[in-house]
């Protein structure tokens, strides 16, 4: 059982863990994860006079671009792996009064996808076939996720591959992250099972629920119902068989309530008393199941806006981007399961605090 005092954390930065001598200049340390774009590391080193050791000195090439980091997070003799990656940027600061300190922020390679636009062609492929060539060019091992659909043409128009797979994902309700040197295309994970729960006001139901109860510290949210559609059509067009294509798709097809009673569509819908209908009229697509699922997932995709907002906890390395928590004790309308879009982990001053961007595609 994980015991929520003494934050602690370990920089390994070229493969070699930095010394104790190091970490004690270092005032803060971040890492944040979001599914679809690139998790970050940073960070902050003193820096004092006379010596200013992490500009003035050879001791500064410790830290250059282009080195690779891990970071653990957690508690002694309780640490979790958080993030591997690369330095991007160095960040000297130089005040008029206080200590002079260094800020190094760095991502996971995932940015590897980024800075070259391509403009080409696959043919005769399937999403997890794109991934991998992908990967495989950027040096990276793949796990992707089989739709069973194949493409008999795709085209990546002056499009960094990043851009091009975050389009992908898209049109499947999927994500894309990079762990250690692994990318991964998955499914969207709303239909998985909830990995903790956080109570709000209710300290000691949260530790008699057990170990997976974390109290819930602040929880800030907005209910939006004019976001979600009702229902989403794809129009689209088969070049082979010169037959136009269409595809509907509503709060039947979403892919979990998360613990709602009103799917996103049925309370747009109950609270305007209207349809809000999203058209989309699109590229050619090479069959009427693709065109299908493009029309599910963009949905589901418009659904998940129905509710977001923001909660702090205690520092737990478990909580990352993409997974599922259950909230309590914030009102029976918004009691459910939530997705974690945003997990930011801080070691600093005022110890280990997790905050997370969530969002519902439900209320009950």
């Amino acid at each position: 059982m994980t015991r929520y005092f003494a934050p602690s954390f370990r920089i390994v930065v070229n493969g070699a863990r930095i010394r104790a001598d190091v970490s004690a200049e270092i005032e803060q340390v971040q890492v944040v994860s979001k599914p679809d774009t690139l998790d970050t590391f940073s960070f902050t080193i003193a820096n004092p006079l006379p010596k200013m050791r992490w500009t003035h000195t050879d001791d500064a090439d410790l830290f250059r671009e282009g080195s690779s980091v891990k970071i653990a997070l957690g508690y002694v003799d309780d640490l979790q792996d958080m993030i591997e990656g690369e330095i991007t940027q160095i960040s000297p600061s130089f005040p008029q009064d206080g200590i002079p300190t260094v800020a190094i922020e760095g991502h996971t390679l995932l940015h590897r996808l980024q800075g070259t636009n391509n403009t080409r062609t696959f043919q005769s492929v399937s999403d997890k076939d794109i991934v991998e060539k992908i990967a495989q060019e950027a040096n990276l091992q793949a796990d992707a996720e089989d739709t069973q659909i194949q493409y008999d043409y795709v085209m990546q128009p002056n499009q960094t591959d990043l851009e091009f797979l975050r389009e992908r994902a898209r049109r499947l309700h999927f994500e894309i992250l990079v762990q250690d040197k692994k990318l991964i295309f998955r499914r969207s994970q709303e239909q998985k099972s909830k990995t903790y729960t956080l109570v709000w006001a209710h300290a000691q139901m949260a530790v008699a629920m057990g170990s997976n109860t974390l109290p819930l510290s602040t929880f800030n949210l907005q209910m939006n119902a004019s976001k979600p559609a009702t229902s989403v059509e794809t129009r689209s067009y088969d070049p082979m068989s010169k037959q136009a294509l269409v595809s509907k798709a509503g709060p039947s097809d979403q892919t979990s309530a998360m613990g709602g009673n009103q799917k996103a569509g049925d309370v747009s819908n109950d609270a305007f008393k209207r349809e809000r209908k999203h058209v989309h009229v699109v590229t050619p697509f090479g069959s009427q199941s693709e065109c299908d699922e493009h029309a599910k997932a963009s949905y589901n995709n418009k659904a998940m806006g129905l509710v977001s907002g923001t909660a702090e906890t205690i520092g737990v390395p478990d909580l990352r981007g993409g997974q599922i928590i259950s909230l309590l004790g914030v009102g029976r309308r918004f009691e459910g399961e939530y997705r974690i879009d945003e997990a930011t982990h801080v070691i600093g001053g005022d110890g280990y605090k997790t905050t997370l961007s969530v969002k519902r595609n439900s209320v009950s």
